[in-house]
């Protein structure tokens, strides 16, 4: 059950990557990280009222941790997205976002058997050949190589941190999480004052946030019963998604590289469940 909640998540975050470039692409990453955070919130609260979950001092804290964590790695994400190439900056976001629930998930106790340390040895590899084998090191400017690295850390870190959450936390800490981004974003937006996006642009980033926001429950989910490394890295997995929908949608052309990487991320799948 966690690992089939983890490939929802991977999914659900895949197709809300995919919508928050496109909004990029036509508002400010300000706006639209505003608007994504404010969709998002407003699930999470729909949530806690309809799941019993109970107010605790961790709760609240690891959810505001977590929270500031997700921002500034959806901030740096959209950001990337919106200046580099996707074939390097979503791929490598995902690789770097892997590693730091992993590394935190052993530390603090996880001990994945053999097989699923074969599986967890794919993923990196699954995830590089998405990006066709080539994630454009050498056609990229440091910029969105320090964003992709900067977004991955950042969404690493929430992972981790949301995986500390009382179990009886229900959806709290991530109304707490979306309060704290939406406070900080509204200061910023207070400070920046930015245009105001078309009427398309925010539909999608409403759709985006809503999406973020049931990939988050689909994660916090999964850490009720699975081990923070196998689901964050799992999660990770999110890429293929984004693959896909370019391929149905902007009519890109899936290569055999890419397809041999949907091929190894089923078989990492598969191992890690």
């Amino acid at each position: 059950m966690p690992a089939l909640l983890a490939l929802a998540s991977a999914c659900t975050f895949g197709v809300a990557d995919f919508l928050g470039g496109r909004a990029t692409r036509q508002a400010s990453v300000a706006v639209v990280t505003l608007i994504t955070n404010i969709s998002g919130g407003l699930l999470a609260l729909v949530l806690v009222l309809a799941i019993d979950g109970r107010w605790s001092a961790g709760a609240v804290a690891w959810g505001a941790a977590g929270g500031l964590a997700g921002l500034v790695g959806l901030v740096l994400l959209y950001e990337g997205l919106a200046s580099g190439p996707n074939r390097l900056v979503s791929p490598l976001s995902a690789i770097v976002a892997a590693s730091v629930p992993v590394a935190v998930g052993v530390a603090l106790g996880d001990r994945p058997d053999t097989l699923a340390i074969a599986g967890l040895g794919l993923i990196p590899v699954a995830v590089w050949l998405l990006a066709g084998g080539d994630l454009g090191f050498a056609d990229a400017s440091l910029r969105p190589i320090a964003l992709a690295v900067g977004a991955g850390l950042g969404f690493g870190a929430f992972f981790s941190l949301l995986a500390q959450t009382p179990d009886d936390a229900g959806a709290v800490p991530l109304l707490v999480a979306r309060v704290a981004s939406v406070t900080a974003l509204i200061v910023a937006a207070a400070i920046l004052r930015p245009a105001a996006p078309p009427r398309t642009a925010a539909g999608v980033a409403v759709a985006a946030g809503t999406l973020d926001m049931t990939a988050n429950g689909f994660f916090l989910w999964a850490t009720l019963d699975g081990e923070l490394a196998i689901v964050g890295a799992l999660v990770s997995l999110f890429p293929a998604t984004t693959v896909l929908l370019a391929v149905t949608f902007l009519g890109e052309r899936l290569d055999r590289k890419q397809a041999a990487g949907l091929a190894l991320a089923v078989g990492a799948a598969a191992l890690l469940s």
